[in-house]
């Protein structure tokens, strides 16, 4: 085997699984790739080390589901079994049914262990529950949703627990189907996201270990956000967890550790920083029921100010142009086909009220609920108070910035038109083709380069920058093929920038924003036309940041740039970011504790290209700063 070509395959999966390169690691890769060529029939380990690094997917995915390890048995470490059967009846109070999320579940025999635990606890009360485990290997989840075991995976305590309910098949002990009904699974990246929640109970035991410290702290606090106030999290015994969230307590329960999420205090009084007046809440709901229930809430909240109740978006955006902006609460509650339709009020700071299993968009506050009834009003008051705090919170930048609210005054602004948003976006005006200066070639150029948790965070930078400073702005988003288009189409409604996808040829123009299209990469000539190409195979991440920003300093437009890197994962951008810097170009990265996954921001900053850490708020004026006073010279 060669050792260069073995390195090659681990530096391309490795960052990919969130793995941290162990010696062990490496030692594993080696016995991997050997088990796994012989097994495709390859006629040699080495061949079958250069088809991976061309990047065959069967090839890469044969060896992550390799690496991956399936260590597990029904009822392992039995405490933390015993820890949840005598909480469960406490947390049946706050979730109903109730959620329990089996984290690297490999072939299933946590989360049978934990619905067969429920089902003795909570069936005789009559209280339902759910059980979801997910996991990267799609082999191994196939044979969870099968539910049938040999003896194996009930060694230790295992078959004491687990035997009523199981039935024979021949050599095989299968889940009974009363059980297997309350379990799904799904195939799921953890360093990329966590289902979305709420749960009442999360175990991710004897997995994160195997992760980087960055990406385990990531998943950690997306566990954190995902349980609901009094919530369990539990990690294997040999696990610690290094710097806990400040939300999650250590606790003892029948001899387990686990940790719990402290229940919300009273919540903080919600109101204008600058003025002291309530948030005002505009409420979308066609059910009476919840608009009943959300005014019993709003009641509890003494500096939140129901403003109206509407049946649709349109009658909120007509309001909202009428009266000026409020938080826009939405409830999805029973018509999820809402979500498809909330581009109507794009701009506008959005809360969505929805079922547990409802999925609402990247970039949209949500709050999750079962049912929202004027008789449980009062536990969840405080979560909707907390959340419409940070939704107003997110927004008032970007509103003041658009010119919609005059907070300080109490003037009320009118946002641009959907048809003028729309017009924007296909690069026009309502009148005609776009006048000048919009028409003309861009005088400088905002380089952002972002991958996990960067399209909301890109699109609250767009959005606050105002028109006229000369500027175009080239997008470099980790993104497939297909989805560019549309994050191109939210970005030209978010903002008064012109915006879409990236196609070869394309000159930079001033007020426009291209994005790098999914699947490709995009380079820029000394000419500031823009080449899509094919990825290159070594490309780990595409659309690559690295060549892009490469392209940009080595055609000498380095003086007029000023480039960005956002919230992602992996070391894409260090390189150029690095080359940029010393071709002349301003470097900013946004500060890392607020990224989403911090990885792409500390890898350049450790190459030594960044000239400035800023908090994700200050990189719009920055950049309004330095296209106001031109080129930038270097920084602390």
């Amino acid at each position: 085997m060669t050792e260069e070509l073995l390195r090659r395959v681990g530096d391309k999966i490795f960052p990919c699984l969130g793995f941290s390169p162990t010696e062990l690691l490496w030692q594993r890769l080696a016995r991997v790739v050997q088990q796994e060529a012989r097994r495709a029939g390859a006629a040699s380990v080495e061949e079958f080390l250069q088809r991976a690094v061309r990047g065959e997917r069967p090839v890469l995915e044969a060896i992550c589901q390799g690496l991956t390890i399936n260590e597990t048995y029904f009822f392992r470490e039995p405490k933390h079994f015993d820890a949840l059967r005598q909480l469960l009846p406490e947390l049946a109070q706050i979730q109903r049914p109730l959620r329990m999320l089996s984290a690297g579940c490999s072939s299933g025999e946590e989360p049978y262990s934990l619905a067969m635990t429920a089902q003795d606890v909570l069936d005789p009360l009559g209280h339902p529950f759910e059980v979801l485990g997910v996991d990267f290997d799609a082999e191994a989840l196939e044979r969870g949703r099968q539910g049938c075991y040999r003896a194996w995976s009930f060694r230790d305590q295992g078959m004491e627990r687990a035997r009523p309910y199981l039935e024979q098949r021949g050599d095989l002990w299968c889940v009974r189907d009363a059980v297997r009904q309350r379990v799904r699974f799904e195939q799921i990246n953890l360093i990329e996201r966590v289902p979305p929640g709420p749960f009442a109970v999360i175990f991710c035991r004897n997995t994160l270990m195997y992760f980087t410290g960055e990406h385990r702290q990531s998943i950690v606090q997306r566990f954190t956000e995902a349980l609901l106030p009094g919530g369990i999290l539990v990690i294997g015994s040999a696990e610690t967890l290094d710097r806990p969230p400040a939300e999650l307590e250590r606790v003892s329960v029948a001899g387990g550790y686990l940790y719990r999420k402290r229940a919300r205090s009273a919540p903080a009084p919600v109101t204008v920083r600058e003025t002291g007046e309530p948030v005002r809440v505009l409420l979308v709901s066609p059910s009476p029921v919840t608009r009943v229930a959300i005014r019993q809430a709003i009641r509890l909240l003494p500096t939140v100010e129901l403003v109206g109740e509407v049946r649709t978006l349109e009658e909120a955006r007509a309001r909202l142009e009428e009266h000026g902006p409020a938080v826009v609460m939405v409830d999805a509650l029973e018509d999820g086909t809402v979500l498809e339709r909330l581009a109507a009020l794009q701009g506008w700071p959005l809360l969505v009220v929805a079922g547990p299993w409802v999925a609402v968009p990247r970039g949209i506050a949500a709050v999750h609920v079962s049912e929202l009834v004027p008789g449980a009003v009062r536990r969840i008051a405080s979560e909707l108070g907390d959340a419409i705090a940070a939704t107003w919170s997110r927004s008032r930048e970007r509103l003041r910035a658009e010119g919609i609210a005059r907070l300080a005054s109490g003037a009320s602004g009118r946002r641009a038109s959907a048809p003028a948003a729309a017009a924007r976006a296909n690069g026009r005006n309502e009148s005609g083709p776009l006048s000048e200066p919009l028409r003309r070639a861009a005088d400088r150029l905002l380089l952002i380069g972002s991958s996990t948790g960067g399209p909301a965070v890109v699109a609250d930078l767009v959005a606050a920058l105002p028109v006229g400073l000369g500027l175009g702005v080239l997008v470099v988003q980790h993104m497939p093929p297909n989805f560019t288009r549309s994050f191109a189409e939210r970005l030209a409604r978010v903002g008064e920038y012109a915006a879409r996808e990236a196609e070869d040829g394309d000159q930079l123009v001033a007020d426009t924003v291209l994005v790098a299209p999914g699947g490709r990469n995009v380079l820029l000539t000394r000419a500031g036309r823009i080449q899509v190409v094919p990825p290159e195979p070594e490309d780990i991440y595409v659309p690559n940041v690295n060549r892009a920003f490469v392209s940009v300093a080595r055609a000498g437009l380095g003086p007029g740039v000023l480039a960005v890197i956002l919230t992602g994962m992996g070391d894409d951008g260090a390189v150029g970011m690095a080359e940029l810097r010393a071709a002349g170009a301003y470097t900013v990265v946004q500060r890392p504790e607020e990224a989403v996954v911090a990885g792409m921001i500390e890898a350049a900053i450790a190459r030594g290209g960044v000239q400035k850490v800023l908090p994700t708020a200050d990189i719009p004026s920055e950049v309004v700063r330095w296209a106001q006073r031109g080129v930038v010279t270097a920084r602390g």
